[in-house]
């Protein structure tokens, strides 16, 4: 039996390949009410983390969907997949990036409010008003002034000024920085006489510097035209003595003839 069990051939290998599966499409964008419902029960999210969160799920969805050149996918698939993601949104909208979602109601109460660009303008309104409320000694000159002031509910900024009073001025503090300021003034003065003295001084130096300078060129000057005067009248002086070296040079070659003459005579005798 065993023998006979062995011998049985084992049956051929499938020729088929098995059938493969397209990919998992993408999930659907969620309703508006189900995003509402999600965010009201959800706790806060940063705005770094929720961009994170998107870029994951869209990470995830690509590399699920496995879009290699390998796999042998049919191209209208392919299309619907690329539709499908191309259609959703890069980013999500917060409103808290807006300027327009900061609250600008306790500026209203207060005076006009205008925004040009990144900049907020705020006028306020009756200031003349505001500053005698917050003024003491209007308020213990005048008790029953305005009525209309008295109506009106003071903002934190008017509890604010009217809390810190001031208090009773120490005299001796204050002569002693009238002291102060004497001798301050006192000492601003020396120094700025000692230092137009020292001006003075330096301009003064300045001028004689100048003006000796002044001199030493002149006096160079009348110096170089003494010399060139007399360069010239040597240079006439020594065009008279050549002149008058040419009668030497004649005078001599007649001296010479003399001598010559003379050796002769003596050879004869």
């Amino acid at each position: 039996m065993d023998q006979d069990d062995r011998s049985s051939p084992s049956p051929p290998p499938p020729s088929e390949p098995a059938p493969r599966l397209p990919p998992p499409l993408p999930l659907r964008p969620t309703r508006p009410s189900e995003n509402s419902l999600s965010t009201e029960t959800a706790p806060e999210i940063d705005e770094d983390d929720m961009s994170q969160q998107m870029t994951q799920s869209y990470s995830e969805i690509s590399f699920q969907s496995g879009f290699s050149p390998d796999t042998d996918i049919p191209s209208q698939i392919l299309d619907e997949v690329t539709e499908e993601i191309l259609t959703r949104p890069m980013t999500l909208p917060c409103d808290s990036n807006k300027p327009e979602a900061v609250s600008l109601t306790p500026l209203t109460l207060e005076g006009s409010v205008h925004k040009e660009g990144n900049m907020t303008h705020f006028v306020t309104e009756d200031l003349e008003q505001k500053l005698r409320l917050c003024s003491p000694v209007s308020k213990k000159d005048t008790p029953g002034t305005s009525s209309s002031s008295r109506a009106c509910t003071p903002s934190p900024l008017y509890r604010q000024l009217l809390g810190p009073q001031i208090g009773q001025l120490d005299t001796a503090l204050i002569n002693d920085l009238e002291c102060e300021a004497h001798r301050m003034a006192t000492s601003i003065d020396s120094l700025i006489e000692n230092l137009s003295e020292i001006l003075h001084s330096i301009s003064s130096i300045t001028a004689d510097n100048v003006d000796v300078y002044k001199n030493a060129v002149s006096k160079m000057s009348d110096a170089m035209d003494s010399n060139i005067k007399s360069m010239y009248t040597m240079m006439a002086k020594v065009e008279e003595v050549t002149q008058s070296m040419k009668i030497v040079e004649t005078h001599a070659a007649r001296i010479k003839e003399i001598k010559r003459l003379v050796d002769l005579f003596e050879s004869f005798v």
